[in-house]
């Protein structure tokens, strides 16, 4: 199979198979749309990937499941290979989701009324993940240039620690605004926490989206020691579009960090694995390298794309540099247009972006995301409407 610019320029029609981006948003607005928002591609999955689901699905039993030592062994070689992290196998272990790590991450290492640390603007299931859970959010807000380019704000981040934080949940790469965090960003930040005791839990989800000249850098690079109370949380959803099959991975070098956050999922009842969730993942990073190689140049390409369009057509708006992810994070403020507004009209318009609110109700307001996972032409269309919305 090659997986060139005319594999993921065909894309794939979702609609009708219970798919939330798509059938999902239809149904909600009551008319057809063009949904460019949440998470997920519209392209399809690499063959090695549904060879392995089908070949599974040949075996007529789909019972009681353990994860399987070989899925776990994929990853770590996947992970070695691609971003240079050497783990053991009991230094990872299975969960269905990112959003269940962050979760498990606050209640097991914070208590009631402890502070957690976020930085704005940030993917919406960080402040729940604190909040939900009787935790007192801490907000620390990125700084942003003029160019849109945001960088950490380390200063608000020690008066947060000064002020009793225990934890904090980063996002590297950073959802919505597209940073990839360069290691001495993350070296100066690991150092700040070490000094005050605090946990970190970084959710990687997007790390191999990196399309710029700068390497994602995995947290487990900078705080290597056993000692170090950092986790990391990843998954092949995000990667290979396997977001349905319910598998994700927490890894960590600290075995008493790790096996407190595993017995506390086992509490909730977080015991084993989805068959097909490891099969797919298994083939994912064992043979999906081609896939993923072509996917970041298309990537690559959809961002530029982008870029001329809104320069072209909204000529004040500003689309944050993207090192990393596949989510541009656009900021409209200067056409005077409140999130509601902008979102109200993009829909009656036929196309659907994430409410920059959904990441921060100030850090966002006047800021739509665009999901760029998706043939050309959709991006191409999708701007078109957006230009008719603001300009209504």
């Amino acid at each position: 199979m090659k997986y060139d610019k005319a594999f993921f320029d065909q894309g794939v029609d979702r609609r009708g198979t219970a798919c939330e981006k798509w059938d999902g948003m239809s149904a909600r607005e009551g008319h057809e749309i063009l949904p460019m928002w949440v998470a997920d591609m519209d392209f399809p999955c690499a063959e090695e990937i549904l060879h392995a689901v089908r070949k599974r699905a040949e075996h007529p039993v789909f019972g009681y499941t353990d994860y399987a030592q070989e899925c776990g062994r994929a990853l770590l070689g996947f992970l070695e290979r691609r971003h240079g992290v050497k783990l053991t196998l009991d230094q990872q272990t299975m969960m269905p989701c990112v959003i269940t790590g962050l979760k498990t991450a606050v209640l097991t290492l914070t208590e009631p009324g402890d502070g957690v640390i976020v930085q704005p603007p940030v993917y919406g299931p960080f402040y729940a993940s604190v909040r939900d859970n009787g935790r007192k959010l801490c907000e620390c807000p990125l700084n942003r240039d003029e160019q849109g380019y945001y960088t950490m704000n380390l200063a608000s981040v020690e008066e947060a620690l000064k002020g009793g934080a225990k934890l904090m949940l980063l996002c590297n790469p950073h959802n919505p605004v597209g940073r990839a965090w360069t290691r001495e960003e993350l070296t100066a930040l690991w150092q700040l926490l070490s000094r005050y005791g605090a946990a970190l839990v970084s959710d990687e989800i997007h790390m191999d989206f990196a399309l710029g000249d700068k390497p994602f850098v995995p947290i487990l690079s900078v705080a290597q020691e056993e000692s170090d109370r950092v986790a990391a949380l990843t998954s092949a959803s995000k990667t290979f579009n396997l977001a349905g099959l319910q598998q994700a991975a927490m890894l960590s070098r600290n075995q008493d960090m790790l096996d407190k956050m595993k017995a506390q999922m086992q509490n909730a009842g977080v015991v084993q694995g989805n068959i097909f969730g490891m099969a797919a993942c298994e083939a994912a990073h064992l043979y999906g390298d081609a896939w993923l190689d072509g996917l970041l140049a298309y990537l690559r390409e959809a961002e530029a794309i982008a870029r001329k369009e809104l320069a072209e057509r909204l000529t004040k708006a500003v689309l944050t540099p993207l090192e990393a992810t596949y989510l541009g994070w656009i900021d409209l403020r200067a056409y005077g247009l409140t999130t509601d507004e902008m979102t109200r009209r993009t829909r009656e318009h036929g196309v659907a972006f994430t409410e920059g609110t959904f990441f921060g109700k100030e850090a966002g307001e006047g800021y739509l995301r665009i999901n760029l996972a998706c043939p050309h032409a959709h991006t191409i269309e999708a701007i078109k409407r957006l230009e008719m919305a603001i300009k209504a």
